[in-house]
């Protein structure tokens, strides 16, 4: 951060030397003056800023490339001065001295570059060591790297170490990956790439193990990406990939930027990379605009991908401000070519004679958080009513619509069409009614399933209780249909009212 303030109170400063320089040249300087253009000048040059900080033309904590550096700066630069001539000429403010706004726009691109060329003159400038240090430094051998301990220590460690591979992942991400990734010559495929071209030009079943280090948010069409993987993987074979996640996303912006402005930034990034793609015509725009590259994926959407494309997650990490991803292949990808990011969804469920159907929800989880149903449920078991303990795949307006009990409102619809009625058991989907026994999955699937379960009638805390439960309502409506709805119906109204019975 301190780096970021010392770039930004320079550019500051730089501003301050441009207007008064220009105040220098005009011919009649006087208060009036100074009121007039100094007001504009604050404008442009806090405008200025801004663009800057939003392009993020200051270096925080990567270090620009000579070239990048020159088109961020010419980019803020061009933006901030189009800007303000533009307003110059819709506002009419013919009044204004010409030589003094060319003078203030053209002297900042001037002092920013000369003192760019100096920054990276001081950057290249070449350290030569005092004879006594180098005598003492081959003396002593010197103090190893930590880049050299790992090379010394891991020689015949699982990647091959080089310093492109360093610079990309890290030593901690590195060793992670080691613990699962070796290099056997001709069997590991180590890659640095966002296009499926590079995947697809390998031979089939040839790699056991494909490493890729640049992240998933660059890639164009994921999915694609991650099936192309798939078929050059034979069965059992590895994957490493990596990802940022949105919290990842959102800490590291905060940290970027300094206070307040990092909340703004954040909350533009928002709209742009979460909302937008969300709304029915925002995606195509979306995608229009960014081309798929720096998208933003929870930590959820990011294994339920990885799930979809036939693969088995093994091991995942947080490093470096990245999740890194190991897993298996395990099948053929599931090829999902209806994935929705909008707010209504509809999921498979067992209904009646065991026909799978579809139920209409408002959604409450990230987009392919059903593909991780198996790995979640293995990792977090079950909590108090049935429902999956710590479950990360809730958002935070999926736990308020839960709470407030309107994500089963759509269910409606599905009561229309006769798929399912007011009062029943739960809809179920294939893995949970995998875990019911033989005997109740059969008599479960006599009935229709319900909008209302008798679960906030009996409110069960395990899953045993809950399985009584139901079969205790089931038994009774083969007895009596409509008045064991009826009784179910006012308890759980009770229950949901006064007791304050809520879903999960």
């Amino acid at each position: 951060m301190k780096r970021l303030y010392r770039q930004l109170f320079t550019n500051i400063a730089i501003c301050l030397v441009v207007f008064i320089a220009s105040l220098a040249i005009h011919s009649n300087v006087s208060l009036s003056t100074i009121r007039i253009y100094g007001d504009l000048a604050l404008f442009f040059y806090g405008l200025h800023l801004f663009i800057s900080l939003f392009f993020r033309k200051y270096e925080t904590n990567e270090t620009y490339s000579t070239q990048k550096l020159l088109v961020l700066y010419s980019r803020s630069w061009m933006y901030s001065s189009g800007i303000a001539l533009l307003l110059i000429y819709t506002l009419q403010l013919g009044y204004l001295s010409r030589l003094l706004v060319l003078f203030n726009i053209f002297g900042l691109l001037t002092a920013e570059m000369l003192v760019l060329v100096i920054r990276l003159s001081f950057r290249s400038s070449l350290f030569i060591p005092d004879r006594k240090e180098i005598t003492a430094n081959e003396q002593t051998g010197g103090a190893a790297s930590p880049t050299e301990i790992i090379r010394s220590s891991r020689k015949k460690q699982v990647l091959e170490i080089n310093d492109e591979v360093l610079e990309e992942v890290g030593e901690e991400a590195l060793f992670f990956i080691a613990q699962f990734i070796d290099a056997e010559p001709g069997k590991t495929l180590i890659l640095n790439t966002t296009t499926r071209f590079n995947i697809v030009n390998q031979p089939e079943k040839v790699y056991q193990k494909i490493v890729n280090l640049h992240r998933l948010n660059d890639v164009r069409f994921v999915n694609k990406f991650l099936e192309a993987i798939n078929s050059r993987l034979p069965a059992n074979g590895l994957m490493a990939v990596c990802a940022e996640t949105k919290n990842q996303r959102k800490e590291r912006i905060l940290k970027k930027y300094p206070p307040l402005l990092n909340y703004i930034y954040y909350s533009f990034d928002f709209l742009v990379k979460r909302v937008l793609p969300k709304l029915p015509v925002g995606k195509k725009l979306y995608f229009f605009l960014t081309h798929g590259h720096n998208r933003v994926m929870s930590r959820a959407e990011i294994l339920g991908r990885i799930c979809s494309c036939g693969f088995s997650i093994l091991q995942e990490q947080k490093l470096g401000g990245k999740l890194y991803v190991i897993a298996r292949k395990v099948k053929q990808p599931a090829f999902n070519e209806n994935a929705t990011y909008g707010p209504f969804i509809y999921l498979n469920r067992v209904g009646k004679n065991g026909k799978m159907i579809k139920v209409y929800k408002f959604r409450t989880m990230h987009p392919y958080s059903e593909y991780l149903q198996d790995y979640i449920y293995n990792n977090n078991n079950l909590d108090e009513g049935g429902k999956i303990k710590d479950d990360y795949r809730v958002t935070t307006l999926g736990r308020i619509l839960r709470k407030i009990w309107l994500d089963e409102l759509p269910m409606l619809i599905n009561v229309l069409k006769g798929e399912m009625k007011i009062v029943g058991v739960r809809p179920l989907s294939q893995h949970y009614f995998n875990l019911y026994s033989p005997g109740m999955q059969e008599l479960r699937t006599r009935c229709k399933p319900g909008l209302v379960p008798p679960f906030y009638a009996d409110m069960p805390k395990t899953f045993e209780e809950i399985e009584a439960s139901e079969r205790r309502y089931l038994e009774a409506y083969r007895k009596s249909p409509f008045l064991t709805d009826v009784r179910y119906f006012f308890r759980a109204f009770y229950n949901i009212i006064f007791k304050r019975a809520r879903s999960n």
